[in-house]
């Protein structure tokens, strides 16, 4: 009967190994999402060097238009990098030696949540300079969008809010029930 429960301890310490160390198996994505990134970079001034190119002969709206795209390719571009160092913080190792990087699981939704706020309010800026060209079909589409986005930044937030409230009160607790231990010794 020891050995059954032995070899079951040591299969389940096994299993557990074999689940929890799975994290690493994530890398190559994040590598890939990183390189992804740079080639994302590599788009971004080669545009730039083309906008420079023709700044003699563009206007005040293709500058604004550009400046608005510009900024939408920087929210990508940090929603990306954003996805990239939290999911490694959250899934793979949180002991990184990057401390700024690091933020709780329910902070990266929130963020990213809002981050797509900031990414569809840009579409709908872009789209609206132009509000007479642009069918209201598209314009309503993108503000519903828009606003289930927002939506869904609101309730993350308020459940990372409850979350964190409902921590502070379970370590709260704790510190009490030690100290009427220690007061009762």
């Amino acid at each position: 009967m020891t050995s059954a429960k032995q070899v079951a301890a040591t299969l389940k310490k096994a299993i557990e190994f074999v689940i929890f160390e799975s994290k690493w198996l994530l890398i190559p994505f994040y590598l890939i999402l990183v390189l992804t990134l740079a080639v994302y970079t590599y788009f971004d001034i080669y545009s730039f060097v083309e906008y420079i190119k023709h700044i003699g002969s563009i206007d005040k709206e293709v500058a604004m238009l550009t400046f608005i795209e510009l900024i939408d390719i920087t929210m990508v571009a940090n929603l990306g990098k954003m996805i990239i160092t939290g999911s490694y913080n959250s899934f793979v190792s949180k002991s990184h030696g990057n401390d700024g990087e690091n933020v709780s699981s329910g902070m990266l939704k929130v963020k990213m949540a809002t981050s797509m706020v900031g990414i569809t309010s840009i579409g709908i800026l872009s789209k609206s300079v132009h509000v007479n060209e642009v069918q209201w079909d598209v314009l309503y589409k993108l503000a519903f969008v828009h606003c289930i986005f927002l939506l869904s930044a609101i309730i993350l937030e308020v459940i990372d809010y409850m979350h964190e409230k409902a921590e502070r009160f379970h370590v709260e607790d704790e510190k009490k029930a030690e100290a009427k231990t220690e007061h009762g010794k």
